[in-house]
């Protein structure tokens, strides 16, 4: 897939050094431990398991490297994945869970806004997804304006706040249902 800027692909075993720096990076491995890689083994790991997913008929993760069409330089991950199946107005569907990183050295550069707008194309559009929903630390401004660019609302639903290093910390959750969707 392509953005005006940008071109996301599914992951591919050589992606393995790309995520490991990504995942080494001090505001992932604090704040995300699901993300939390030892070592290029665990990348590994990961890897096989989005690509298997990739793969089954039930699938559940859809998730894509992000890279520069200019240069095709490696600037984060973005995806989603299935939490449950939800009934909205009468219609049924699944709710997804996004996520998103970018490398630090390019944060502010709006990579990650246009690479969630084409995700969210990308679920609405293609499969029976009826709400999306990503949450961000309550600190985490730039993540929640990426969030708000996307046109997603803060959701009424918040999240309960999680010790991250022994801190307590707040999650802000914000969310867009298909019917709000503008892209229809």
């Amino acid at each position: 897939m392509k953005t005006e800027r940008l071109i996301l692909r599914e992951y591919a075993k050589d992606d393995n050094h790309n995520l490991y720096k990504l995942f080494s990076e001090e505001f992932v491995s604090t704040y995300e431990a699901h993300l939390q890689m030892d070592n290029i083994s665990d990348v590994d790991k990961y890897i096989k398991f989005h690509l298997e997913n990739a793969q089954s008929l039930n699938r559940t993760h859809y998730y894509f490297v992000i890279k520069t069409q200019a240069t095709l330089d490696f600037v984060g991950i973005i995806g989603y994945s299935f939490v449950e199946n939800i009934n909205i107005n009468g219609t049924g569907g699944s709710a997804m869970e996004l996520e998103y990183y970018l490398l630090k050295e390019h944060w502010r550069k709006g990579y990650m806004t246009e690479a969630l707008r084409k995700v969210i194309s990308l679920a609405f559009e293609n499969n029976t997804i009826i709400k999306i929903f990503a949450q961000c630390h309550i600190e985490n401004k730039q993540s929640e304006k990426v969030m708000i660019k996307c046109n997603m609302y803060k959701s009424a639903k918040q999240p309960k706040p999680k010790a991250y290093n022994g801190v307590l910390k707040e999650n802000i959750r914000y969310e867009l249902s298909a019917d709000n969707y503008a892209g229809k």
